[in-house]
């Protein structure tokens, strides 16, 4: 055979199709020592292999081995039946040579399929790894996103409660050292032993403050309020607050209206909100005079 056609049936020798005489005439052909053929051979037979193992990740293995294998199994016999054709009617040499061109087409096409779909196999395994990579990612950035949105909010809060301590700490200085500081101590009653507090009011400054201490944390739905009693009005609203945990808490009040005089102070338990009068069981309240 001349050396192009021996290349010509190298696609068909790196699937395991030549046979006979050809199979003789390639080996024959590569002891001799051609080195472009072995080279070209050794590239079909690495590029069958490793592209269709490639596939292997993205599914089934067993399938592409039998889907090979019934390939293999069509080209051997259709190879056996050709030559059972050939020892009954014998080919020219002009229809050898258009045989030859078609099972080295075939063995082409072979290796062609096993090439494409070995890519196709790496870029959809390439992508669902990429897929599950940025989903991954996007998750991780959103638990982040969440984390950081809860401390900015807890920091927003410890803000805003420090500012809220710091303006009443102010107002009570400033209260206390008006010259004309009015003190009222508040006594406990039966409903919170222990408690105690202390109302301060400025009539020049227009302002007042309540300070308080062992009162139970206010239950949900409900709030403190405290009350003016004065002696032309009678129960007056001067303010409400809320007690989160044990300790001092203080809260800005409104002084007495003018005009009129307060007897007495006392602190309730009342809806949340507040009312216009006292419904609820009284915790703290001042003793006449």
């Amino acid at each position: 055979m001349e050396h192009q056609e021996i290349k010509d049936m190298l696609a068909l020798a790196a699937l395991d199709l030549l046979e006979g005489e050809e199979a003789y005439a390639l080996t024959e052909h590569l002891l001799v020592g051609c080195d472009e053929c072995d080279a070209e051979l050794r590239a079909f037979r690495e590029a069958a292999a490793s592209l269709a193992m490639a596939l292997e990740p993205a599914g089934s293995p067993a399938r592409i081995l039998a889907h090979l294998e019934e390939r293999l199994a069509f080209a051997q016999t259709s190879t056996k039946g050709l030559r059972a054709i050939r020892r009954s009617h014998p080919l020219t040499p002009e229809a050898h040579s258009g045989l030859t061109r078609w099972r080295v087409a075939t063995g082409i096409a072979t290796v062609a399929f096993i090439t494409v779909s070995g890519f196709a196999g790496l870029l959809f395994n390439r992508a669902v790894h990429s897929r599950v990579e940025f989903e991954q990612q996007i998750a991780t950035r959103d638990a982040q996103l969440r984390e950081s949105r809860s401390r900015l909010a807890l920091s927003s809060d410890q803000v805003q409660t420090l500012e809220r301590v710091l303006h009443d700490r102010l107002r009570l200085e400033q209260i206390l050292l008006a010259p004309d500081l009015r003190l009222t101590r508040l006594e406990p009653t039966k409903t919170a032993p222990g408690s105690a507090g202390l109302v301060a009011v400025s009539t020049a400054t227009r302002a007042a403050l309540i300070q308080v201490s062992g009162l139970p944390p206010t239950p949900s739905g409900k709030t403190y309020e405290l009350w003016w009693i004065t002696k032309e009005s009678g129960p007056v609203k001067a303010g409400l607050f809320q007690v989160q945990a044990p300790g001092t808490v203080i809260a800005a009040a409104e002084p007495p209206p003018t005009g009129q005089h307060a007897l007495l102070s006392a602190v309730t338990l009342e809806p949340a909100g507040g009312t216009n009068s006292p419904t609820g069981a009284m915790y703290l309240k001042s003793t006449a005079g």
